[in-house]
């Protein structure tokens, strides 16, 4: 599970004594399911290493690699980024960027210091963005990583930014929805929605589709805003704060939308996973699950890894339930990806499983070095990995 965040002292000092003597939230405490033998179908292997900085040591910093072309570009979490050939992982270029920004701007940082990097990168007509917890956006050029344009919206930003329509938006932590000028970084406007005083440790990364922008909210919602001028458009409730305190009312909607066709699909904790009417914000199917993971959409069929680490396969039309795997109960698993014909996930014992993508069975395996934190991003016919100590792996079957 993921650490919650406190927004008082008073709540903080409560939420204390409840996660101490919680087995859910306490290393020692923790229970996972040992590795079980499986009829191994596929092998897969590691065909380059490399390595991003530092990592991201025990923070949470949903960091992750993405494609640009030919390149795979990686950052760590004080702040080197770096671009790698995508056949043979050779570097092409690397920089530091707390030597590289104008402070300047104004950022919560100064020189030697964290940068925090935490969101995701994301890439659209070869210009790599970023978010920082110290509340920066940052644009690279993707050809040789020099900076495009810094912007400081004094908000953490956790997720990956949603880039389309001549924005650039992010998602902060205390609910701001901000959208940047794609070409300067300059503000254009900023939507706030209510925050309750306990939620989890992240944020839903938006989605830009067709002059809106999707995202999940901390009060169990999926809005959707007018990405001209952030004006709502719709909202739809996947989950009801219930319980007796504020851990148990947590119902954080931390998943990244996910659009197919008419229909927007994304997944509550301590809620739902939901098919939406993208155009009325109407439900058109909602089935019990609680998750803070993306979902996955392949092939007409919808998976998630739950919070119990569960990784389930439904029906993306009426959301019936086709396989369920519950082999790696407790070993925090990551988001799922389809490579090829399997399921991927990666764990926190430091191992990616190849669950076939129809029946539900692992059918691979293999053993990395350090904790799989984030989930791969998939390109062709590799899969690349980032670890938490920094780790680069370009993976094939």
């Amino acid at each position: 599970m993921k650490l919650a965040r406190f927004k008082s002292l008073g709540l903080a000092a409560l939420a204390t004594t409840l996660i101490s003597g919680c087995s859910v939230f306490s290393n020692d405490e923790i229970t996972y399911k040992e590795l079980q033998s499986f009829n191994q179908q596929v092998t897969p292997r590691v065909v380059w290493e490399s390595s991003v900085g530092g990592g991201v040591d025990h923070f949470y910093s949903h960091l992750h690699p993405v494609v640009v072309n030919d390149m795979i570009v990686g950052a760590d979490r004080d702040g080197t980024v770096a671009a790698y050939n995508r056949d043979n992982g050779d570097r092409l270029w690397q920089v530091d960027l707390r030597g590289a920004l104008n402070l300047s701007k104004g950022g919560w940082w100064s020189a030697g210091e964290s940068m925090r990097i935490a969101g995701g990168l994301a890439a659209n007509n070869e210009v790599i963005y970023l978010g920082t917890e110290n509340g920066d956006v940052v644009a690279l050029n993707a050809n040789d990583g020099s900076v495009k344009w810094h912007q400081v919206v004094r908000s953490e930003v956790m997720a990956t930014p949603a880039v389309g329509g001549g924005v650039v938006v992010v998602k902060g932590s205390t609910g701001e929805v901000i959208a940047l000028a794609e070409d300067t970084g300059e503000q254009r406007w900023k939507h706030v929605s209510e925050v309750p005083p306990l939620s989890m440790r992240g944020t839903s990364a938006p989605v830009y589709e067709q002059g809106g922008v999707f995202v999940g909210t901390s009060t169990g919602k999926v809005i959707v805003l007018i990405a001209e001028n952030g004006q709502p458009a719709w909202e739809a409730r996947l989950a009801v704060p219930s319980g007796n305190t504020e851990l148990q009312r947590m119902v954080d909607v931390d998943s990244k939308p996910v659009l197919a066709g008419a229909f927007v699909y994304n997944v509550a904790y301590n809620g739902s996973l939901a098919a939406i009417s993208a155009n009325s914000g109407e439900i058109a199917w909602k089935r019990e699950y609680s998750s803070y993971q993306n979902l996955h959409f392949a092939g007409g069929r919808l998976f998630v890894t739950d919070a119990e680490d569960t990784v389930s396969a439904l029906d993306s039309q009426g959301g019936v339930e086709l396989w369920s795997n519950n082999d790696y109960n407790g070993r925090h698993l990551t988001a799922p990806v389809r490579f090829g014909d399997y399921i991927v996930v990666g764990d926190r014992m430091g191992y990616l499983h190849f669950i076939n993508l129809l029946s539900g069975e692992t059918e691979g395996r293999l053993e990395v070095d350090s904790d799989v934190y984030t989930a791969p991003v998939v390109a062709g016919d590799t899969l690349y990995v980032q670890l938490r100590d920094g780790s680069l792996l370009a993976v094939r079957i």
